[in-house]
């Protein structure tokens, strides 16, 4: 039998400072009441102010590892954006450090290069340098470039709103109009930045210049718009002096009316610019545009300032809108916000606010189940609105938000906030059976078990110190911001529970007396038999009891698990070495095997997105005819069916999407299912297009993204649609969707250089020539009273279509003064291009996502591994997954990373506190019991093993340890106090048998409305994080009530055995001292 464990005289560690403080800290509480008094008054006063003032948002202030260079070039095409525009900003970025990824866009009229870093990255620095990379070779850059925009992902600069508005009155051309009515009015709005449209044809100069004239007079087309860029501008003529005074001189060149340009020479013999072109002032042609229920709209944007406050914003900015619906000159408007970040924070923050007050509620109902008392029930749940009132407070002065994140902490703190109030009563309540008085009962209870809460508080506290303060990452991202929340609760119900409890049970409440009303009494009939301390359920009477006394008045329940815990401490090696562990491995087999890393029924799905992919290249008013409105009139039709909230579609030539929002703020998967099928068959066919449905966000979450890069888009779209081919004969790939961006005609021009060498031709006067005629070039703006306006020199439309008409084009002129005509020095043919080129760390490459529904990520990432390896690759052809897949796989790796710093600083903080290396360990053994339990509690509820279920299992491990903690360091004070091992045991599994259930029911009831209900961060659920706590919880308090007590007595001898070996080898192998030398 091992000994008891002695207190020691000669130092004080840890576990007796602790104890200590807190008997002087509770006869603190009890001496000075008012003053303990004051101070809650204090607290809640500083906490109460501070939810009216903290900041409500959506999102933490978070600045993104990324970075975007974008370019506006008007009037380009795929191929020349790559060439002039993409390519060199890749080679000139590439020598930015710590890029992870380089992806770059090539599209019409613009180009874009987008580079991500590692989390924690100051993004502000790396942005200047980005800039003067870019200045170096701005001069390299074509002269068309209006724009170089650097931008960088921050939630404090997101916008608050995005939406489109239609009207009877077609607002597309009426840039003026929207200013003065809609964008002056919203930026009004106090806390409006910026409001911005798009679908909107601001007014230009269009100079059309009409084929037959040129042709007839033989003009030379690229001398014609060198004079009209140098004739408007004006120049410097230095100073001019008149006497004693100086005069700055300058020449007037800058048009200034249509007439001016009319009248613009374009060459020596007097012929003017209107003799050859059509000079209009009027909105640009349309090539895109969108639709909301069946009119023609425009999309807007809205940001705020940065200390403005959002919800105000938001609010603000939608009465001005109603205020413009009763403008008659605005002919009514139909709104849609498709994100409104006003309503989101209300919505999140209000479903998880729902969330926690109704755990809240049904945690208090379980303390009333258990305590039987209303008033000692009511002083616990205090613990929750003064902790997390408290913990706003804390959030408030330390400069943080009240966001999804934060209140994600609070509400995940909510059934844990009444445990160290309830181990520190039921303590007080057992000194009270033994005959103490109220006063000394609350000072010595408490002291006997502020070791326990201490430690408890701080393992739940310190999983949390490294994501807050280490390196960033995804997930520290989002555990840290919720962390901080849950630290300052927890603090403030360690607090709590410390002071109030003991004051309250030793000034307030009455726990002597010996009638209670019939309800109480009739409850404890009920349940006293199964969790009291008396077999009678009444009310406690101060009285002497011995340990055996207190065994023999436990409740059925206690009764029957003294007996079970008695079977594996007889049992020990065969329970401890062999059953345990099969019982582990078993849990860890399943949750690897047969719990899914996705489901789609975990994704927060708020609206269905229609795709076209067309085979030819289709005019936007051919899509729109064709397709567009054909695929809204069958929705149109199905509106009330379908419970259709808003229909929207964007167009452009050669590509076009529909998004459909529901009446309802989310659908289920199913839903989606069975709404894709019932549309799918409505569809109507129509040749030259392929229509598709998926929902708009979280895609990525459901499957895996990879990307085929080589040379010839043709040659990796075929490869793209082999290996769908693949992948939808393999089990449990439902869906392959391949990217939708079209072809296009362009006009490919090959120029002759020798030829043109022998003409006197240069290759820049061809190509600046080719660039009039085909896309359109643009020259200083045209200053109009609206302000400047761009002024565009192009052919006319219907001169542009004839490929004829265009080798026909002067280019030049020979010695003898003869035109030279295109088709002399070069050869036109039309061929198809991708609308949009996609590179990626300087690749060109075509990405494609495949839905996998089979279960395990990982089954499904390797069938895909062997699919994409199957394909049939020519030279210089690949694949890889995408940046995100893999960047999934990282973090899960960073994470583990994390779990395992977590172990090692819950083990380290009971270390100390203990003052023992053996017992925590045994302490440990919840977190693989833990284990068991969230294996078996996903595979019941089909519940993924997700993002939300891994920051899950990081909050389990600081939570699961503490009913260890509780009940070693009660076993621990019974053996100083002389009680044999056994008995200790004994007496302590059945003294802390009522809290640590307690506790446990309290925290697991109180994520219960969390973990059934739709609450969601974006596109992603959090009920995989509550059900995960859930069985962990569950599985580690049954078997840590039953099993710990075995590896305790091992990890005990284990401990004595090695002290004893270690006292033995000193006293065996200590090295003997010689005589003293002489001279010494």
């Amino acid at each position: 039998m091992s000994s008891p464990i002695p207190d020691s005289p000669k130092r004080a560690g840890p576990s007796s400072m602790s104890r200590e403080a807190g008997s002087r800290l509770a006869g603190f509480s009890v001496r000075y009441p008012v003053t303990i008094c004051m101070v809650f008054v204090l607290f809640l006063t500083l906490g109460g102010i501070s939810i009216f003032k903290i900041p409500l948002v959506l999102m933490p202030d978070i600045e993104g590892p990324y970075l975007q260079v974008r370019v506006s070039h008007p009037n380009s095409t795929p191929l020349q954006t790559l060439e002039s525009i993409t390519k060199p900003l890749e080679e000139t970025l590439a020598t930015i450090p710590g890029v992870q990824r380089a992806q770059s866009y090539a599209s019409r009229n613009n180009g874009s290069v987008e580079m991500n870093f590692d989390w924690g990255r100051k993004v502000g620095l790396i942005r200047n340098e980005v800039r003067d990379k870019v200045d170096l070779i701005r001069n390299e850059l074509p002269d068309e470039v209006e724009r170089i925009n650097i931008w960088n992902w921050n939630t404090a600069q997101a916008p608050v709103m995005f939406g489109a508005f239609s009207s009877q009155r077609d607002l597309r051309q009426s840039a003026d109009f929207l200013d003065l009515k809609v964008k002056k009015p919203l930026e009004r709005v106090p806390g409006v930045a910026e409001v911005q449209f798009w679908g909107v044809g601001r007014r230009e100069v269009n100079i059309d210049l009409r084929l037959d004239d040129i042709k007839r007079y033989r003009a030379d087309v690229g001398q014609m718009f060198r004079k009209l860029d140098d004739i408007n501008v004006n120049r410097s003529l230095g100073r001019v002096v008149d006497g004693e005074v100086q005069y700055s001189a300058l020449t007037q060149g800058t048009l200034l009316s249509l007439s001016d340009i009319e009248t613009v020479p374009v060459n020596d013999r007097g012929l003017l610019l209107r003799d050859v072109a059509d000079i209009l002032y009027e909105a640009p042609p349309r090539s895109s545009g969108s639709r909301l229920n069946g009119q023609n709209s425009l999309g807007f944007m809205v940001r705020k300032t940065s200390e403005a406050n959002t919800l105000a914003v938001t609010n603000g900015v939608l009465e001005k809108i109603e205020e413009l619906k009763n403008d008659p000159s605005m002919g009514g408007i139909n709104l849609l916000l498709w994100f409104n970040q006003g309503k989101e924070i209300v919505k999140s923050l209000s479903g998880l606010l729902s969330a926690g007050v109704l755990g809240a509620i049904l945690a208090v109902f379980v303390l009333v189940l258990f305590l039987r008392r209303f008033d000692a029930s009511m002083i616990i749940a205090l613990s929750i609105p003064f902790s997390i009132v408290s913990a706003i407070g804390f959030l408030y002065f330390s400069g943080k938000s009240l966001n999804v994140l934060t209140m994600l902490g609070l509400m995940l703190a909510t059934g844990m906030l009444v445990d160290n109030a309830v181990v520190v009563l039921e303590s007080i309540y057992q000194k009270l059976e033994k005959g103490m008085d109220r006063v000394k009962a609350s000072r010595v209870g408490t002291q006997e078990v502020i070791m326990a809460v201490i430690a408890a508080t701080l393992t739940s506290i310190i999983i949390f110190v490294p994501l807050v303060f280490g390196q960033e990452s995804q997930y520290s991202m989002l555990l840290g911001n919720a962390g901080v929340s849950i630290i300052f609760a927890l603090l403030s119900s360690l607090f709590i529970s410390l002071t109030l409890i003991p004051l309250a049970m030793a000034r307030f409440l009455r726990v002597d007396v010996t009638f209670r009303p019939r309800w109480q009494r009739r409850l404890g009939k009920a349940f006293g038999s199964l969790f009291s301390r008396s077999r009678d359920g009444e009310s406690i009477k101060p009285q002497a009891k011995s340990p055996a006394h207190g065994a023999k008045e436990a409740g059925t329940v206690v009764k029957g698990y003294l007996r079970l815990v008695g079977w594996p401490l007889e049992h020990r090696v065969l329970v401890g070495l062999v059953l345990v562990p099969a019982l582990i491995a078993g849990g860890g087999w399943l949750l690897m095997s047969k719990v899914p890393n996705m489901t789609p029924e975990s994704l927060n799905i708020q609206d269905v997105r229609v795709r076209y992919k067309f085979t030819e290249n289709f005019h936007y008013a051919k899509i729109v005819n064709d397709y567009v409105i054909p695929v809204e009139q069958v929705l149109e039709d199905n509106r009330e069916r379908w419970k259709i909230r808003d229909i929207r579609s964007e167009y452009d030539n050669n590509r076009a999407h529909t998004e459909i929002f529901f009446d309802t703020d989310r659908i289920t998967h199913d839903d989606l299912q069975e709404f894709r099928e019932e549309i799918e068959e409505k569809l109507p066919e129509i040749p030259g297009s392929e229509i598709t449905l998926g929902s708009q966000r979280g895609e990525d979450r459901t499957g895996f993204r990879a990307n085929l890069f080589g040379d010839d888009m043709e040659t990796l779209q075929n490869l793209a649609e082999e290996a769908e081919r693949l992948l939808l004969d393999r089990p449990g790939f439902t869906r392959v969707s391949l990217p939708t961006d079209s072809v296009e005609e362009e006009v490919q021009i090959r120029l002759h250089r020798e030829l043109a060498r022998q003409y006197g031709i240069s290759p820049q006067s061809v190509s600046e020539v080719l660039g009039i005629v085909v896309r359109g070039r643009q020259i200083r703006g045209f200053r109009t009273p609206e302000g400047e306006v761009d002024i565009l020199v192009q052919l006319r439309p219907e001169d542009r279509e004839d490929l004829d008409d265009l080798k026909s084009m002067v280019v030049g002129s020979g010695q003898d003064g003869e035109p030279i005509l295109l088709s002399q020095v070069a050869e036109l043919r039309i061929e198809q291009v991708p609308s949009r080129i996609r590179r990626e760390n300087r690749r060109t490459n075509l990405s494609f996502w495949a839905e996998y529904r089979g279960g395990q990520r990982e089954e499904g990432k390797a069938v895909m591994t062997e699919v994409m390896n199957l394909l049939a690759y020519p030279a210089g052809y690949g694949w890889s997954y995408s940046f995100w897949t893999n960047q999934q796989d990282a973090d899960r790796s960073d994470f583990l990373w994390d779990i395992g710093l977590a172990l090692f600083m819950v083990y380290f903080v009971m270390a100390s506190l203990f003052e023992s290396l053996s017992h925590p360990f045994a302490i440990m053994f919840s977190l693989p019991f833990a284990l068991v339990g969230v294996a078996g509690f996903l595979y019941v509820t089909n519940t993924p093993f997700n993002m939300m279920a891994w920051i899950g299992s990081m909050v389990l491990i600081g939570i699961v340890v503490n009913n260890g903690i509780v009940l070693i360091d009660h076993i621990n004070n019974l053996r100083r106090k002389g009680l044999p091992r056994s008995e200790a045991i004994r007496e302590g599994c059945r003294e802390r048998f009522r809290p640590i259930v307690m506790t446990a029911t309290t925290t697991v009831v109180g994520l219960m409305p969390l973990a059934w209900g739709d609450s969601a961060m974006f596109e992603v659920k959090y009920f995989p994080l509550a059900r995960t706590v859930m069985g962990g919880l569950l599985a580690s308090t049954v078997l840590t009530l039953i099993v710990l007590p075995t590896y305790y007595t091992l990890f005990d001898d284990l401990g004595a055995w090695m002290r004893r070996c270690w006292t033995s080898s000193r006293s065996t192998t200590s090295p003997r001292l010689g005589p003293k030398p002489a001279w010494r």
